[in-house]
């Protein structure tokens, strides 16, 4: 039997306050550590008001949609990155019957910062018909000449983006795409760059691909020494593996159901009959924004 819209809410909400527990004995466990400018409680808040409007393909909202299982490991994912689906740093996404949480080039830049040393980071694209020059140094690191473009250039043909940074320790680089490059890249996503933002807004989406390519490299390389400069000299000793067992679960195996919800209700208890507030229907939120394969 499916579940009426009330119960499909009630079942969600308990999906979340399940999740903030699991976090919480991961947490007092020493298994978990989060940054101390994150609140889980606010993002588990914020994801519950997304879920309420995120539809499958088919229509149907992601709770009726999905394993509450796979909706549980998405939000423990999104606390365990520390993004917040408000700012649009993540998305949850349907696939079939499993709900992922898929980052944004927002949450791919905020997790660059965080763990990366990203200190400066600044994008643009690049036009038919600007002066644009650039040079690999001895050390292999690129560096921008110049750029030069006008109002007759900006709004044309695309032909390649870029992002020039600095790194809290002072090295700087710049990753830069063709368009070839980016159009690549967007084949890898479920719009293949046919979406009307890649369309439309070419140059955006393209400054969005080279974003996450720059910050790829930063996040995977990164270590958790910003969380460990939080942590109480009290319980260092015991909290040294920050990357925890419990942690590269989550991460690894998100939506393979290895981390079971056993506890959370099929269906709540039925109230006395009441009226039925009438659901706003709402289009689920695209992911073709983020078009780089991790």
């Amino acid at each position: 039997m499916s579940t009426t819209p009330n119960n499909q809410v009630a079942v969600q909400k308990n999906i979340t306050e399940m999740v903030l527990q699991k976090i919480e004995t991961f947490k007092q466990a020493g298994e978990l550590r989060l940054p101390s400018d994150y609140s889980p409680e606010n993002a588990l808040k914020a994801a519950y008001l997304v879920l309420l409007e995120t539809k499958a393909k088919d229509g149907r909202p992601v709770m009726e949609a999905c394993t509450k299982e796979s909706i549980a490991n998405s939000l423990l994912k999104m606390v365990v990155w520390g993004l917040s689906p408000l700012k649009k740093q993540c998305d949850f996404i349907a696939y079939g019957d499993k709900l992922s949480c898929d980052p944004e080039y927002t949450g791919n830049i905020a997790l660059a910062i965080r763990y990366g040393g990203l200190k400066y980071h600044k994008a643009n694209a690049i036009f038919a018909g600007d002066d644009f020059k650039f040079e690999v140094g001895i050390d292999g690191r690129r560096k921008l000449i110049h750029h030069k473009q006008d109002l007759s250039s900006i709004g044309g043909d695309v032909i390649g983006a870029y992002v020039t940074y600095e790194l809290e320790n002072g090295i700087q680089d710049m990753e830069i795409m063709n368009i070839v490059q980016i159009r690549n890249a967007w084949m890898q996503g479920g719009s293949k760059g046919t979406s009307n933002a890649h369309k439309n807004f070419t140059d955006q989406m393209a400054i969005k691909t080279v974003y996450n390519r720059m910050c790829k490299l930063l996040i995977r390389a990164s270590n958790d020494a910003p969380l460990m400069a939080d942590s109480n000299s009290d319980d260092s000793e015991k909290k040294t593996d920050i990357i925890s067992e419990a942690k590269q679960e989550v991460i690894e195996n998100a939506n393979a159901e290895e981390i079971s919800f056993e506890d959370i209700p099929n269906e709540t208890p039925q109230a006395p009959a009441e009226p039925e507030p009438t659901q706003q229907k709402s289009a689920q939120s695209s992911n073709s924004q983020t078009e780089i394969p991790y």
